[in-house]
């Protein structure tokens, strides 16, 4: 027996969509948005759901709130899932961000150079750690567990699983729309990590 916890991360916005950096700037969906919402719906509509836990971001519960619908169950919102704070890069595209210095140094070494005005890394690590490690102790072995949140909230939760260094968490993807997996059995310590940044049906990676 294993317990299934499913890391999406939340539906294409208008910024996203014009790679800009989103903070915790509260925006919804974009059209495009909703209808990858309304497809992680149809992947997880056939996988029983004990739990759907999501950042209060609008973004984000509203991804949620598609998943959850056909199970017939409360979205809890968490703030520990909530968007990396970016300081003086919200609302900055990604081509003004990269010609920075300060952020050729943040991606050389992301602890010691962190985000101008922007959340450390290690602490956003922890909270969003602590709201899985609650759901996992929550919720019996044996249970599906989905956790919606943003792109760098996925990317070092997944390095977090996989042993790296949070420096390295910018290494992972997690596209608008994505499901990354991870198992964990009643005999391991750490999870098994089933897929990271999928976008496709779900029964063949939980064979």
């Amino acid at each position: 027996m294993h317990t299934t916890l499913f890391l999406v991360r939340h539906g294409e916005t208008a910024w996203s969509k014009s790679r800009r950096v989103l903070g915790r700037r509260d925006l919804a969906l974009s059209d495009v948005g909703q209808a990858q919402a309304e497809a992680l719906a149809t992947h997880f509509a056939r996988i029983e759901i004990a739990e759907v836990l999501t950042s209060p971001l609008l973004r984000a519960f509203e991804t949620a709130e598609k998943i959850a619908a056909p199970h017939r169950i409360d979205v809890a919102r968490d703030p520990r899932l909530t968007d990396l704070q970016a300081g003086q890069w919200e609302g900055k595209s990604f081509e003004e961000i990269n010609a920075l210095p300060e952020f050729q140094r943040f991606l050389r070494d992301p602890q010691a150079d962190g985000i101008p005005g922007g959340e450390p890394l290690a602490a956003a690590r922890e909270r969003a750690v602590a709201s899985v490690e609650q759901a996992l102790a929550d919720n019996e072995m044996g249970a599906n567990i989905v956790v919606v949140t943003h792109a760098g909230v996925v990317r070092m939760l997944l390095a977090h699983y996989l042993g790296m260094s949070v420096a390295n968490y910018h290494r992972l993807r997690a596209s608008p729309g994505s499901i990354s997996i991870l198992r964990y059995d009643s005999a391991r310590e750490l999870p098994r990590v089933l897929a990271v940044n999928h976008i496709d049906s779900l029964e063949r990676l939980l064979e």
